[in-house]
């Protein structure tokens, strides 16, 4: 293909799906260099992105007595809107004992946030390429006691910690963000917060919450359009859930209201997700109907959009009523939704019917479920599966010449190398 101008060849490999460029690194030095340079990288991301033609993987862990933790599964989308077959799929956190528990987290870009149970050891993880890199944690110091407010709120002690992944457009860096919240008799009095840079690979603290968020309704920190968002309690108005959103190029906090006032916050079940590129709310009134609010221009609170409302007799199959949005079909008129982690199914939007997703293998039960785009992002990551040395050497052509492999060649060069 030397006779194809750049601009071509340019354009022909940014539709390829990552296994794709995967296999091609080894055809030139002048194709490895250009798959390897962010330009490339990032027209990749963009193109898959506003086409939605990137192949979409879900990553999901067993759950059974039988099945350590720390394995995982993944099924891809097909052109018809059909789930393939389950396929295993090594992870990095390699534990002394496989029955760690290996906690799969939020997903950005293609990259996936991945952590064993007490947050000891940590990676970013592209597993379209099988690559990642490891995130160092430190030993943070916990402030245990404060110098202003009530003498209640000067005595607290540590609570929870809550971590948000997410993308900051403005100094082209992922990072991530941890919230360590103080408690004193139960109550919310306080907050500390760190934000890891992938760019500059370390820590620092930045401001706290503001004081007049209560505290964090559920454990999730959702990445939409730069920020990062979280249901908080409003501690002016305890009756009150509110959205709280933290940039992370400006790292400045803000808060809005969220479409949902009921008469008390324990009537519902709330939780925030992102459908679409567009935060996302899902409502399950007193267990009678859920309904999915969908927000249409991010941080303006009067675009907030009723996607669908799912009465309690409508459900099929005796399927658990708080049914998680994943992600839309390639025509944008259904929505694949997870029940409990048991099932996946299609809703129609303009039908309002239900149907099964078909795919093969998947494991019965499952949990911690994960959409991710499929990305060359973390390209210069480590590899998750150790190379051979003689492999290693190999990577970059020694020659111009297109080298020409056999199928079956090309895929064990695949498997061996990443």
């Amino acid at each position: 293909m030397s006779f194809l101008p750049p601009e071509l060849i340019f354009d022909i490999l940014s539709r390829l799906p990552p296994k794709d460029l995967m296999r091609f690194l080894c055809v030139s030095k002048s194709w490895y260099a250009l798959i390897h340079d962010q330009i490339f990288i990032k027209a990749h991301l963009q193109r898959s992105i506003e086409t939605n033609s990137a192949p979409l993987t879900i990553l999901l862990r067993k759950f059974s007595p039988e099945c350590p933790p720390s394995h995982f599964f993944s099924l891809s989308f097909s052109d018809n809107e059909t789930i393939g077959t389950a396929v295993k799929t090594e992870q990095p956190l390699k534990c002394p004992d496989e029955y760690t528990d290996i906690v799969l987290d939020y997903s950005v870009h293609g990259l996936v946030w991945i952590h064993n149970d007490d947050e000891s050891d940590m990676a970013l993880w592209n597993p379209s390429i099988q690559k990642f890199k490891k995130i160092h944690v430190p030993n943070f110091e916990r402030d245990a006691s404060s110098s202003s407010g009530s003498e209640m709120e000067q005595r607290r002690e540590p609570r929870d910690t809550c971590y948000g992944f997410g993308y900051d457009s403005v100094h082209d860096d992922y990072k991530l963000v941890r919230i360590f919240e103080f408690a004193n008799e139960g109550r919310i009095v306080g907050s500390q917060v760190h934000i890891y840079s992938l760019k500059y690979n370390s820590w620092k603290r930045i401001q706290d919450m503001p004081w007049n968020c209560f505290g964090i309704h559920h454990d999730d920190l959702m990445f939409c359009d730069g920020a990062l968002s979280c249901l908080v309690y409003n501690r002016l108005c305890t009756n009150e859930v509110i959205i709280l959103t933290l940039s992370l190029a400006s790292e400045k906090y803000c808060q809005f209201r969220n479409p949902v006032q009921h008469l008390s916050i324990y009537e519902s079940r709330l939780i925030l997700t992102v459908l679409g590129g567009c935060l996302c709310l899902c409502d399950t009134f007193l267990e009678t109907q859920h309904d999915v609010w969908i927000m249409k221009e991010n941080g303006v609170a009067k675009s907030w959009t009723l996607l669908y409302s799912i009465e309690g007799g409508d459900l099929p199959w005796s399927i658990d009523f708080m049914c998680v949005p994943l992600v839309f079909s390639r025509d944008g008129e259904m929505v694949l939704l997870s029940d409990n982690n048991t099932t996946f199914f299609w809703y129609d939007l303009k039908g309002k019917s239900f149907k099964r997703a078909q795919f093969h293998g998947r494991p019965y039960l499952y949990e911690m479920t994960v959409v991710c785009w499929g990305s060359l992002c973390l390209l210069d990551g480590d590899p998750v599966i150790a190379e051979p040395e003689t492999e290693r050497q190999q990577k970059v052509p020694t020659t111009s010449t297109k080298r020409k492999y056999s199928s079956n060649e090309d895929e064990e060069t695949y498997d061996d190398w990443y």
